[in-house]
């Protein structure tokens, strides 16, 4: 072969060369850049599984007004969801990177927990589009060898002491890989998880309140009335600076956790009017464990409230706002 044959032939090999290195996806090493990649405004449902158990998935669906409901599958009641959690949910999930490559065994699925019949399957769709479907498994802890020698030396140390991961698998493939964090916190079979948690704000067109009334047993109930900038109770003057404090506790009252059963037997009652006319109302049935509470703001929304956290902010006496 001469001089100009072999040239040709190069120059082919090198055009073969660098159309297939624009055409390959990206990868770091041996590992792809990304898990998956979606763009999470395209995605309008996700659908969440527990592996291995009977209880159903539960379902989240974009409406047309751009909320997201969530609700167990095969389920009639439905609950609008937290849209700041299904944002964090989205963001994390359409960039996806690896770490580390764990196996490419079948065998060695179970001990990543990544099997068909275990972990957690997470899939995310536009319309009947699959856009990811993933397997999430075992999470796991590597501590720095560094971190732990300074940790030794000084114990009250606050610098991170190591790496957490999750193990990954994608739906109809055998790689396992290591994503850093801890995904079992983000993505759960569960519908509170990702319910809309409010139960009961100052805020939007009700945001400056007037009139209080506080219905409680025995001959403790009044009426807290803002007249003319003031602040009183019957005739006797709050103390401004109490009854502020009051409002900026309740402004934004949020449930930790939901009751299965709606409030039946109302032992404390507050009505909150505006300084529109618009009325709220927020009932509890009282117990000195937990009490349930509700708030007609969000009707469907029963707080289970453990240890009276969010009743002792509600129901305040009266001598609390009374001037002394």
């Amino acid at each position: 072969m001469n001089i100009r044959t072999l040239s040709i032939v190069f120059f082919v090999l090198l055009v073969v060369f660098t159309i297939h290195k624009i055409t390959e996806p990206k990868r770091v090493g041996n590992l792809p850049e990304n898990l998956v990649s979606f763009v999470p405004e395209e995605c309008d449902k996700i659908v969440i599984s527990q592996r291995g158990n009977d209880d159903p998935a539960i379902v989240m669906s974009k409406e047309a007004n751009g909320k997201w409901i969530v609700k167990s599958e095969n389920s009639e009641k439905e609950f609008m969801a937290d849209s700041s959690t299904i944002k964090r949910t989205l963001k994390t999930m359409s960039q996806l990177k690896p770490m580390r490559m764990a196996t490419q065994s079948r065998d060695r699925w179970e001990q990543f927990e990544v099997t068909d019949s275990a972990g957690m399957e997470v899939a995310f769709y536009n319309d009947d589009n699959v856009l990811a479907d993933l397997i999430i498994g075992r999470f796991t802890y590597i501590q720095s060898p560094m971190a732990a020698q300074m940790r030794q030396r000084n114990p009250y140390m606050r610098q991170n002491p190591g790496t957490m991961s999750t193990y990954i698998r994608r739906k109809g493939e055998d790689e396992v890989f290591a994503v850093e964090g801890f995904l079992s916190s983000l993505i759960r079979a569960d519908v509170n998880h990702f319910r809309d948690k409010s139960l009961f704000s100052l805020q939007n067109d009700f945001k400056y309140p007037v009139e209080l009334s506080f219905k409680v047993p025995g001959d403790s109930s009044f009426v807290l009335t803002q007249t003319d900038g003031q602040w009183v109770i019957g005739e006797v003057p709050a103390d401004s600076a109490a009854v502020a404090d009051y409002l900026k506790d309740i402004r934004n009252l949020k449930v930790r956790s939901f009751a299965n059963n709606k409030p039946e037997n109302i032992t404390h009652k507050l009505t909150i009017k505006d300084r529109n006319g618009l009325i709220s109302v927020i009932e509890a049935e009282f117990d000195k464990d937990s009490t349930l509470i509700m708030s007609s703001q969000h009707p469907d929304n029963w707080a289970l409230d453990k240890n009276n956290y969010l009743f002792d902010k509600i129901f305040v006496s009266k001598g609390l706002l009374l001037n002394n």
